[in-house]
C-alpha cells in the first residue's frame, strides 16, 4: 500500500467536506457489494452517519445475494432524483464515475473508483486506481492509513466487496487487494458472509429453471438459453452463473426480455483468448449497450432495435440466433489467440 500517496488523498478529501456539509453518496444503478461497502467506508472515513451522509442510487438493488447483504448489514439506500441531489452540499460517488449518469446528476465533487475507460477531470477530488481489483480495496487502504477503527459490520461488507469484484481473488487481483483482504479477514463475520453467499431465491427461479433445463444443450462447450419474459434481470444472471457450473461448459449466454429490452448475461471461465466483454461489444454495441470483463459481461438491447436488425423477437428465434452469433465470435477469438501465440513463438517470446 502506498501510504504516503493515500495520506495526501485523505487530507485532500477531508479538507473538502466541512462539518456542516450535507453529503450524498451516489452509487451505480442496482448497486453491487463493492459499491455498497465502499460507500459505508467513505462515510466512516469522513466521520459521518446515515442522516448527514445518506446513500443514493437511481435504481434499487435487485440481485438476491446483494439484497441479503443489504438486509443483514442494515444498509439503507434511498432512491435518487436529480432534484434531491441538488439539495446536497457535496455529491460523492464510489465505484462509478460521473459519465455513467449523464445529465441525471447536477455535478460531482468526490469520485473514488477502480474502473478504467472514463475520462478524468470530472470532479474536484478524484482517486481512480484502475490497477486495483475493487474500490473496496482503495477504501480499506484509506481506513488503514488513517488508522480508523474498522467495525465487524464494515469489515464484513468490505471483504465481501473485494471478494465479489475479484471473483474470490481470481480476477484482476493485485498485491494490494490481497493485503486488504488479509487485513480484513480477522475482523469479518463469517457466519454473516455465508448467509450472503446463499440467499433465498424466488420460487419463480425454480419454475424458469425447470423450463429452461428441458432445452439446455451443450454444443462446442457453449450453452445458450433465452428465458423469454422475466420480472427481474437478476434471474438471467443467476441462470448464467448456474449453467457455467455444468461439465464441459466453457461459455454461457442467457437472455431474457425485461421492460421492452433484451438483456443478455454472458459468462465464461476466462481461459486464454476468451473475452466476454469484447464478445458482447462486437455483437451488440451497434444496437444497444454492451461491455464487461473477460469472464462476465452483459448486453442490454431495446427489443425494437433487435427486431430491426434480426427481423423477429420470437423467443425461439432469438435463442437460435444468439447461438449462431456466439459460436461465431468465440471461434474468431480462439483463432485470434492462436495466431497471437504463433507470432509470439516465431519471435522467440
Amino acid at each position: 500500500m502506498d501510504q504516503a500517496f493515500t495520506k495526501q488523498k485523505i487530507k485532500e478529501l477531508r479538507a473538502m467536506v466541512s462539518d456542516g456539509d450535507r453529503v450524498a453518496i451516489l452509487l451505480q444503478d442496482d448497486p453491487d457489494p463493492d459499491a455498497m461497502s465502499s460507500a459505508i467506508a467513505l462515510r466512516t472515513l469522513l466521520g459521518r452517519n446515515k442522516q448527514t451522509t445518506p446513500l443514493f442510487a437511481f435504481k434499487p438493488v435487485t440481485r438476491p445475494e446483494n439484497l441479503t447483504m443489504v438486509h443483514l448489514l442494515e444498509i439503507e439506500i434511498q432512491t435518487a432524483t436529480t432534484e434531491d441531489l441538488r439539495s446536497f452540499d457535496k455529491i460523492a460517488m464510489v465505484d462509478v464515475e460521473p459519465p455513467f449518469f449523464g445529465d441525471k446528476i447536477p455535478r460531482a465533487d468526490i469520485v473514488i473508483d477502480h474502473h478504467p475507460g472514463y475520462p478524468g477531470g470530472s470532479a474536484p477530488f478524484e482517486d481512480v486506481r484502475t490497477k486495483y481489483g475493487s474500490t473496496a480495496t482503495i477504501m480499506t487502504e484509506y481506513l488503514v492509513t488513517a488508522d480508523e477503527k474498522i467495525s465487524e459490520r464494515l469489515a464484513t461488507a468490505l471483504i465481501y466487496g473485494i471478494r465479489s469484484d475479484t471473483l474470490a481473488l481470481s480476477r484482476r487481483v493485485t498485491d494490494v487487494d490481497l493485503q486488504a483482504f488479509a487485513h480484513l479477514t480477522p475482523l469479518a463475520n463469517y457466519s454473516m458472509l455465508r448467509q450472503i453467499d446463499r440467499p433465498e431465491l424466488p420460487i419463480s427461479f425454480a419454475q424458469i429453471l425447470a423450463r429452461a433445463m428441458k432445452r439446455l444443450v451443450v454444443k462446442d462447450h457453449l450453452v445458450v438459453l433465452n428465458l423469454g419474459t422475466v420480472k427481474r434481470d437478476d434471474l438471467i444472471v443467476q441462470m448464467a452463473d448456474f449453467c457455467l457450473q455444468f461439465e464441459g461448459v466453457s461459455w454461457v449466454a442467457v437472455a431474457g426480455k425485461l421492460e421492452g429490452k433484451l438483456v443478455i448475461s454472458v459468462r465464461n471461465h476466462g481461459m486464454s483468448g476468451d473475452n466476454g466483454g469484447e464478445a458482447v461489444k462486437t455483437l451488440f454495441a451497434d444496437i444497444g449497450s454492451a461491455g464487461g470483463h473477460r469472464n462476465m459481461s452483459k448486453a442490454v438491447i431495446p427489443l425494437r432495435a433487435w427486431r430491426k436488425r434480426e427481423g423477429t423477437t420470437h423467443d425461439a428465434a432469438i435463442e437460435s440466433r444468439l447461438r449462431e452469433l456466439f459460436t461465431a465470435v468465440i471461434k474468431a477469438q480462439k483463432a485470434q489467440a492462436a495466431a497471437a501465440r504463433t507470432t509470439s513463438a516465431r519471435n522467440g517470446n
